[in-house]
């Protein structure tokens, strides 16, 4: 009876951590750039956390349905990352952004 408790126990305690250990499962995040140093990209998601992800030699990006570059991200752009296995240092995939919205005059 102790041993079952036990693995019960065990079990438990374990189970939350595994739902957020799973291999095989892109990380998405989405929302506003707050800084840009570098390769390193800070921003605030829409849950309002703070998250930083590195852009790679191998990142791509999006502009719309179009092909977009690194320097087109400013401060204040609204992105959509795929960060891969959620692995930190968090290493962006691709970065989806639209062209900021302008006004006719």
């Amino acid at each position: 009876m102790k041993n079952l408790m036990f693995a019960a126990l065990i079990l438990a305690v374990l189970a939350p951590a595994a739902t957020f250990a799973h291999p095989g499962h892109e990380h998405k995040l989405m929302g506003t750039i707050t800084a840009i140093d570098g390769n390193k990209v800070s921003m605030k998601t829409t849950e309002g956390k703070d998250a930083t992800f590195t852009v790679t030699p191998t990142t791509s990006f999006k502009r719309g349905k179009g092909k977009g570059a690194q320097s087109d991200l400013k401060v204040g752009l609204r992105v959509v990352v795929n960060a891969g296995d959620g692995a930190e240092p968090l290493k962006a995939k691709e970065v989806q952004y639209t062209a900021p919205a302008t006004t006719a005059k």
